[in-house]
């Protein structure tokens, strides 16, 4: 199963892959690669389907004190250019109506709740957000409700229970997910996005140094959509629908494939802005992109 473990590692390693949601701690796990971003002692190890990975030692984080990898990087204008929250916001829009509640957990700055809140102000809208650095920002929100932690919700239930690139911090995916059902209202939908082991940079175009770039220390484990719906319908939910996401574009690739680096071209952007769109969009016809959407029901509701 794994290669050049010591028998202290070996172990320890067991442990983690028993303590997987389901299914995934029954599967098969070997080697990827040593070394991520930024933690040379760090190893990939990756599932015999190439669906779902982990990270072994896992590293520790304090989320109350958090620093977005796109803030160390001094990447927000880029960040911000691509339009992220605009692009996700419309692609689950038609999942958003008719409900009269939205919770999301990992709010951060309450952007995607501010862009909810523009297309229908009548939403009862709530922030699930241990971070303290961005508490400030969501503090000026003065119609939003804010927690911290799930035992402070309660009986509240929400129509509608979102977090966009949370799951992939979670060391405890399994009750962080039996967490969320408690709070979806009957006939609610749970909507969730990860970064996708089917990014076109890795599995199209292969690029090792992107690969070394992406897997980082905040994600323990990094999904595609087939292992992410796979452990949900495990878990007590039924997939309504996957939504490849691809939210960086041809200037992005084409950076990558030719200078090996983050952050895009700006040059590169306008040249290609006229076939960014459909770009993507063939991207995620043929089900290759960074970023996978997942909308789900409570199956035993």
């Amino acid at each position: 199963m794994a290669e050049d473990l010591s028998p202290v590692d070996e172990p320890s390693l067991q442990r983690v892959l028993h303590a997987l949601p389901a299914p995934l701690c029954d599967e098969a796990f070997a080697l990827h690669r040593r070394g991520i971003d930024g933690c040379s002692d760090v190893s990939v190890y990756m599932d015999d389907r190439k669906e779902f990975a982990l990270l072994f030692p896992q590293p520790q984080f304090d989320y109350h004190q958090y620093e977005p990898r796109f803030k160390h990087l001094k990447l927000e204008g880029y960040r911000k250019r691509n339009q992220i929250v605009e692009s996700r916001f419309k692609k689950i829009e038609s999942y958003c109506r008719g409900s009269v509640s939205i919770l999301e957990i990992g709010s951060f700055d309450g952007g995607f709740l501010q862009h909810a809140r523009n297309h229908n102000d009548r939403l009862r809208l709530a922030s699930l957000e241990v971070d303290n650095e961005s508490r400030s920002d969501r503090d000026r929100l003065t119609w939003l409700e804010q927690y911290i932690d799930f035992s402070q919700l309660k009986a509240e239930r929400f129509d509608r229970v979102c977090f966009f690139h949370v799951l992939e911090h979670i060391s405890e995916p399994a009750a962080f997910l039996d967490r969320c059902r408690e709070v979806l209202a009957p006939g609610g939908r749970l909507i969730l996005e990860v970064p996708s082991l089917d990014d076109p940079l890795l599995k199209l175009y292969a690029v090792p140094e992107y690969e070394a770039f992406y897997f980082q220390p905040q994600h323990p484990y990094v999904y595609s959509a087939s292992s992410l719906r796979r452990v949900l319908e495990a878990h007590g939910f039924r997939v309504e629908r996957c939504l490849p996401h691809q939210r960086y574009g041809l200037e992005n690739h084409l950076t990558w494939l030719g200078r090996r680096r983050p952050g895009g071209d700006e040059a590169l952007r306008a040249l290609f802005a006229p076939i960014d769109h459909g770009y993507r969009e063939q991207l995620e016809a043929t089900g290759f992109a960074d970023a996978v959407i997942i909308v789900a029901e409570d199956a035993r509701a």
